[in-house]
């Protein structure tokens, strides 16, 4: 399974929702929570659009186009992520390694200052879901 960096690393701590997503969004973040929990699948991390990004109404069929940053934006987000957790685009792991990973690096640094979840107090980079 691909997964952007950022879908991976801050899917840990927290769910994505938004009542202008689509039900099939819906149905796919249940899909990497399930994943999460039984932490043997493997996933190649991205930094291009992955199958959440596909079941998400801001997705115009190529790109993000949301109107926070789009995908110039999430693109960003990708690589401060990879180069956070010293993880490189087309590595594969577990979930449960990257779990493992995640535990020992966050929070990053730039979550602490850039990420508004973490600056809204949504997510303080260290309570784990699973």
């Amino acid at each position: 399974m691909k997964m952007r960096a950022h879908h991976a690393y801050c899917s840990q701590f927290q769910r994505f929702t938004d009542p202008s997503r689509k039900e099939a969004f819906e149905e796919a973040v249940s899909k990497i929570e399930k994943l999460h929990k039984e932490g043997q699948e493997k996933l190649e991390m991205v930094n291009c659009p992955d199958f959440l990004c596909q079941a998400c109404s801001f997705f115009n069929g190529q790109e993000c186009a949301h109107p926070s940053g789009g995908e110039t934006g999430v693109r960003k987000w990708d690589a401060r992520i990879l180069e956070g957790t010293g993880l490189a685009a087309g590595q594969a792991l577990t979930f449960a390694e990257l779990k493992s990973l995640v535990q020992k690096k966050a929070p990053l640094d730039f979550c602490r200052t850039k990420c508004p979840y973490y600056l809204d107090n949504k997510c303080d980079g260290k309570t784990f879901r699973y």
